[in-house]
C-alpha cells in the first residue's frame, strides 16, 4: 500500500510540474510577443523622429544633425542601433536574448516601412517581409 502512494505521489509531483512549465513557457511566449510588438512600434516612432531631423537638416541647408536631439530608445528585451549613410538611414533591433526575449529581428530605414524575420538574433534585412503585428512571420 505504501508503493502504491508513493508512486501516486511522484505521478501527482510529475504531473504539477510538467503543468508548471507549460504555464511558463505560454507566460514567456506571451512576454516575447509583447516585446516584439513594442520593438516594432518603438522602432517606427523612432526612424520618424530620426527622418524629421535629416528633413530638417536639408531644408535648412546645413547637412548636419542634431544628435542631442536624436535619443536611441531603450525597448525592453531588445538592442537597438542607428545607422547613417549620407540622408539615408536604417534603425535595427535584435533581441538582447534570442528565444528568451524575442525571436524577431526588425529594420527600418527612410520609408519608415519596418520590416521583420526571423534570423536567430541577426539583423533583419530590407528583403525580409513587412511586419503586421498581427501574424507570425
Amino acid at each position: 500500500m505504501a508503493i502504491v502512494l508513493v508512486i501516486l505521489a511522484a505521478v501527482f509531483v510529475g504531473v504539477l510540474g510538467v503543468h508548471g512549465y507549460k504555464q511558463f513557457k505560454i507566460r514567456q511566449q506571451r512576454q516575447m510577443n509583447e516585446n516584439e510588438y513594442n520593438a516594432a512600434v518603438t522602432l517606427w516612432e523612432f526612424a520618424r523622429v530620426v527622418k524629421e531631423q535629416i528633413d530638417g537638416a536639408i531644408r535648412q541647408g546645413t547637412g548636419v544633425l542634431d544628435f542631442t536631439r536624436i535619443t536611441v530608445p531603450h525597448i525592453q528585451g531588445y538592442e537597438i542601433s542607428l545607422e547613417l549613410i549620407g540622408t539615408y538611414f536604417r534603425v535595427y533591433a535584435v533581441p538582447a536574448r534570442y528565444n528568451r526575449t524575442g525571436k524577431l529581428s526588425f529594420l527600418t530605414d527612410n520609408t519608415l516601412s519596418v520590416r521583420a524575420s526571423n534570423r536567430t538574433g541577426q539583423q533583419a534585412t530590407s528583403e525580409d517581409g513587412e511586419y503586421k503585428g498581427d501574424a507570425e512571420l
